[in-house]
């Protein structure tokens, strides 16, 4: 299927394995260039070279911590160094642990919180300006 995106700029997050790994695999397969990010550097390296063996596009990786102010605008400023722009953006991230509402403490909702809401705030801040700019 071509969806139209080839030479497109798409960050995804939490990007070296699972949902956002295939995320980003299915992306780069349609022609879109790459911003991969996750915690881990080393599985996320990996993964980048993988993705870019195979499809051929250009992929950069940055390991941040999008719960993170810093890891937001490290992702972010790497990815317009690189590429000027982020024309498609995907918010994927993991949760907080599972279990009982009452066994969750205050510290645990609040790191649910930046990482499920804060970040894709911060990402969204970051690359709509653009995005709206371009009319993309």
């Amino acid at each position: 299927m071509d969806l139209g995106i080839r030479g497109k700029i798409a960050l995804v997050s939490a990007s070296s394995r699972g949902l956002g790994r295939a995320i980003a695999e299915e992306l780069a397969a349609e022609g879109a260039n790459l911003v991969v990010c996750a915690r881990g550097e080393e599985a996320l390296s990996k993964t980048a070279g993988e993705i870019r063996n195979r499809s051929g596009v250009e992929v950069l990786d940055v390991a941040a911590d999008v719960s993170d102010p810093s890891g937001l605008d490290r992702v972010t400023s790497a990815a317009f160094k690189k590429f000027g722009r982020v024309d498609i953006l995907v918010t994927n991230s993991g949760g907080p642990p599972s279990g009982p509402f009452e066994s969750l403490s205050v510290e645990m909702w609040d790191a649910a919180v930046k990482l499920l809401l804060t970040s894709v705030v911060g990402l969204a801040r970051a690359v709509l300006p653009g995005m709206k700019e371009r009319r993309w």
